[in-house]
């Protein structure tokens, strides 16, 4: 289980444009390589605590703000079955102490869940030594 330090603040969302984007981009990495351009993230939560970011957003199509296009991919059984959501959640630990926080080379995607049906990241907490508070819990 995490054992905060001295920070035990709830999280707070990024703020700096640079950071932000560092984070998304490592983030989304995954995204990208299971839809190419054809799925974007629209973000809902973007918090940080110390050196982990979690991210929580809606996937949609990049030409439109309706659901992603899934044919073609590993994921149009899931959804043709029904069992899977436009939910994509990604936490991120910074590895680099003295990388920049803006470098996305200095964030490294811990786990991430595309398309869940239920709260997929319940255990990463425990799984990852992470703050809970990161996640809104």
């Amino acid at each position: 289980m995490y054992n905060p330090s001295a920070r035990s603040a709830p999280a707070s969302p990024i703020s700096d444009h640079s950071v932000r984007e560092a984070v998304l981009q490592a983030a989304t990495a995954r995204l990208g390589a299971a839809f190419g351009d054809r799925v974007r993230l629209e973000v809902e939560h973007l918090n940080r605590i110390g050196p982990w970011a979690f991210v929580q957003g809606q996937m949609r199509g990049t030409d439109s703000y309706g659901r992603p296009y899934y044919a073609g991919t590993g994921y149009e059984a899931r959804r043709a079955d029904g069992v899977m959501s436009d939910v994509y959640v990604a936490l991120l630990k910074k590895t680099d102490e003295t990388g920049a926080d803006n470098d996305v080379r200095s964030w490294r995607l811990a786990n991430h869940s595309i398309g869940p049906t239920d709260v997929a990241w319940l255990t990463w907490p425990d799984e990852h030594d992470a703050p809970p508070a990161v996640f809104g819990f």
